[in-house]
């Protein structure tokens, strides 16, 4: 006898058997199947291995099985199993199918009622028929119909019914894409049935059923990691609104401070500033806004906008130089202007002969500098503790370079002699 079709059917089940496996325990190792939905599918890929195994098995004892009595035993445990796990699969099937439409739609779908039963006794239906030829007899190569064939397929057609007029009248609430991935499970064991045409004895039902599972299962995780970028992707900005949010009035103050001081010692002074301050609103505030990178040549005009407001209130106690070799690459808005503010206001303002700013800009093979360096008072780095004014300003700073253009922030200072702080972003990142 040829055995070359049931060879074939034990390489593809035990192959797909594998898979369904691995996911199935991917499944249990990532905890998925906590959520109901989730644990519906895994329940598909159960059944599906069920299904699998039974054709293993079956195709297993028609080749190496002699008496034929035992075959014939062995085969009706076999299908047996094949049944239980094509009902199961179907009702699993709709059970998902609803749940999903429930969460999409916000509607409260619930079919266990009708579902279940029908599993119960359509498996228990077919189950007896292998052993009564009710419904189909096996003689170990083919299956014949019995007189009660078109009512034993009355249960999986219900069901699956069940499923598309959920589907249909609930499909405003559905991706196209995803309808037509929950649909696979219909249309790929009719693709199934048209290859088996040309190759008779082929076991394509559970061979579609898996086929589906996994387009299933990818077209839905890939919804879902699109979800969570999208998600985080906007934590992300909100959490660099939050940070601009927390700097702007921090500088607004300062400058406002110090024209309160120019109003009182020199009230022309104190008018220019208020010019230089307007022009400063009128031509840094979009970036502030928007949390986007700017150039370094824009961030710059912030940065002398500021300090000439400083250096009007502070006079030969703040010497500023700038070295800006290069300002064509981009940053976050307001970085360097937070770190000459830090170098007026924990540096230089709390020396008594005051200080020099220092401000300089280059770039090297891989990566763009920009470096603020103040004389000031400096401070031991390792006492200073988190969650202080200053570390605020610095940590928030540190998280924008990362999440806006993968940079870093470098601070470097010793008590009594300055602090040294350098803005380091890779080149292509920008």
């Amino acid at each position: 006898m040829d055995h070359t079709m049931d060879y074939l059917n034990i390489g593809i089940s035990s192959f797909l058997l594998a898979i369904i496996c691995i996911k199935l325990f991917g499944d249990i190792h990532m905890r998925k199947v906590s959520n109901k939905e989730r644990l519906q599918f895994s329940k598909m890929l159960a059944a599906d291995a069920i299904m699998l195994a039974a054709v293993l098995l079956a195709k297993t004892f028609v080749c190496i099985s002699t008496d034929d009595n035992m075959l014939q035993l062995h085969l009706r445990i076999a299908y047996s199993m094949y049944f239980i796990g094509f009902y199961l699969l179907l009702g699993f099937y709709s059970l998902y199918v609803t749940y999903y439409i429930s969460r999409m739609s916000g509607k409260n779908l619930e079919i266990r009622g009708f579902i279940i039963p029908l599993i119960v006794i359509y498996s228990a239906f077919w189950v007896i028929s292998l052993f009564k030829g009710v419904v189909v007899s096996y003689d170990g190569h083919t299956f014949e119909k019995g007189a009660l064939y078109f009512i034993g397929q009355v249960g999986g057609y219900s069901i699956m019914l069940l499923s598309v007029v959920y589907m249909i009248v609930y499909h405003q609430y559905l991706k196209f894409n995803n309808i037509m991935s929950l649909l696979s499970i219909v249309f790929f064991p009719l693709i199934g049935v048209f290859i088996r045409s040309f190759f008779p004895g082929l076991e394509v039902l559970p061979y579609s059923f898996c086929l589906s599972l996994v387009y299933m299962d990818n077209t839905f995780q890939y919804e879902q990691e699109r979800l969570i970028l999208e998600q985080e992707d906007k934590i992300s900005r909100d959490r660099i609104k939050i940070l601009l949010s927390q700097i702007k009035p921090h500088f607004l103050y300062n400058v406002l401070n110090s024209i309160y001081v120019l109003c009182e010692k020199d009230p022309e002074k104190a008018q220019e500033a208020i010019g230089r301050f307007s022009d400063y609103l009128r031509g840094n505030l979009g970036s502030i806004e928007h949390a986007e990178c700017i150039t370094l040549q824009k961030e710059m005009e912030h940065v002398t906008n500021y300090l000439s407001l400083e250096k009007m209130r502070f006079r030969d106690k703040l010497t500023i130089k700038y070295d800006i070799r290069d300002e064509f690459f981009t940053l976050p808005a307001l970085s360097v202007q937070l770190l000459a503010e830090n170098a007026v206001k924990h540096g230089i303002h709390k020396k008594e002969d005051g200080g020099t700013i220092r401000i300089e800009s280059f770039s090297e093979e891989d990566y763009y500098y920009v470096v603020v360096e103040d004389d000031g008072v400096g401070f031991d780095t390792n006492s200073v503790e988190q969650g202080e004014g200053l570390h605020i300003g610095l940590d928030n700073l540190r998280e924008r370079l990362i999440t806006m253009c993968n940079g870093l922030l470098i601070i470097e200072s010793t008590a009594g002699v300055g602090t040294k702080a350098t803005i380091k972003i890779p080149k292509g990142e920008e």
